[in-house]
């Protein structure tokens, strides 16, 4: 059998399994949100292919961007990441006037019409960037908790930005990628540290909570599954009924009953349900075994990594995806509360298609340049 040589696909060095996951992924997500969202787009839109046209489209263009950036070499971006994070700040807090967007009941969106974006989608990896660049920049500070500081500053200015647009999921995500960046770095803990840490995050668990009855009655919900479920347990039941209704093999792809309007955002977040009840257990396996092997891709890519940049970079950007593939997964399955978590390349959002795709890039580039280079630590 005549071997495959990748660099005649002008992939370089790359890790072709990272860029096939990748695709793949893609793929399947985007028959997904042909399947899911066609009932909605017809009763709303007048065209059954409307939101999936939007999500090919973007999913397209988003390839491209990971193919380019994936060919850009990522130690680049050291130059521009701290004004790449002021940037996404400045979008963050747009988003706090009057130019900012309201859908569902949340405002997270700027734009206008059907051209809409979510800034939290570009903060994640330009804090990634923002936080790694600092630490390769500063190795001799950052050897006892002080030297952290500057990136705990960063979290804090995206925490109270997130706070006050009401974004928890998306603060978790953001808090989870500086973290993963920072214990990659070599951070030093202690007991009083771990402590102070724990209580931080409990404090900011339990501001956000208490200060939105809708998230209070969610989690009242949850603790009550066989209670209020023609209101607030609506969206769990009917969830677990589409999981239910899958089987072992489905009932055959585009034979979902939950996506006629009785699943709320099949499309979006719950569309892992309808992708258990169109393909069953066997299809809910397999994609939950892509998402895993693309993870530990990832963090291999993160840990093999000779270059401290590149290594922070990596975990970083693989990091966000994790958990947002974990909390997808515990949401749809009622496993936890109810909260607004996309399932990466699935859910139905052309920014964070974009976005997740290019940050794809900068981790292939990262595959394929790390370990040509001395480490770019910076005394």
């Amino acid at each position: 059998m005549k071997k495959i040589e990748v660099k005649k696909a002008g992939l370089g060095n790359m890790d072709f399994g990272m860029f096939a996951l990748t695709i793949a992924l893609l793929c399947i997500g985007l028959v997904m949100v042909a399947s899911a969202s066609s009932y909605h787009a017809l009763y709303y839109y007048g065209d059954s292919n409307y939101l999936f046209i939007r999500q090919l489209v973007f999913g397209v263009i988003g390839t491209v961007a990971m193919i380019i950036i994936s060919k850009i070499d990522y130690r680049k971006y050291k130059r521009w990441s701290y004004i790449g994070f002021a940037f996404a700040a400045l979008l963050l807090l747009l988003v706090l006037t009057p130019l900012g967007r309201t859908a569902n009941g949340a405002k997270r969106w700027l734009g206008f019409g059907i051209l809409r974006f979510q800034p939290s989608e570009i903060m994640k990896p330009m804090l990634v960037l923002a936080i790694a660049t600092y630490l390769s920049r500063n190795t001799k500070k950052i050897k006892d908790i002080k030297g952290y500081i500057v990136p705990l500053i960063m979290l804090l200015i995206v925490g109270l930005l997130m706070y006050f647009q009401k974004h928890m999921s998306g603060l978790l995500v953001l808090g989870v990628a500086a973290l993963s960046v920072i214990f990659t770095s070599g951070i030093k803990l202690n007991f009083k540290t771990i402590i102070a840490i724990v209580l931080i995050v409990a404090l900011a668990a339990t501001a956000f909570i208490t200060a939105d009855k809708f998230r209070l009655q969610r989690i009242f919900s949850f603790m009550n599954p066989e209670q209020d479920i023609l209101d607030g347990n609506w969206q769990p039941a009917q969830s677990l009924y589409a999981i239910g209704s899958g089987g072992l093999f489905g009932m055959g792809l585009g034979q979902s009953r939950e996506k006629y309007l009785w699943l709320p955002e099949a499309q979006n977040d719950f569309i892992f349900s309808i992708l258990a009840e169109e393909l069953g257990f066997v299809g809910a396996v397999s994609v939950v075994l892509l998402f895993t092997l693309f993870i530990f891709r990832g963090y291999r890519i993160a840990m093999t990594c000779k270059d401290f940049y590149g290594s922070m970079i990596a975990a970083g950007i693989t990091s966000i995806f994790a958990l947002q593939f974990i909390i997808n997964i515990a949401v749809v399955t009622c496993t936890i509360p109810v909260t607004g978590m996309p399932l990466p390349f699935f859910s139905y959002g052309g920014t964070s298609l974009f976005i997740n795709l290019c940050s794809m890039g900068i981790v292939l580039n990262i595959s394929k340049n790390c370990n040509k280079v001395a480490d770019t630590r910076e005394e």
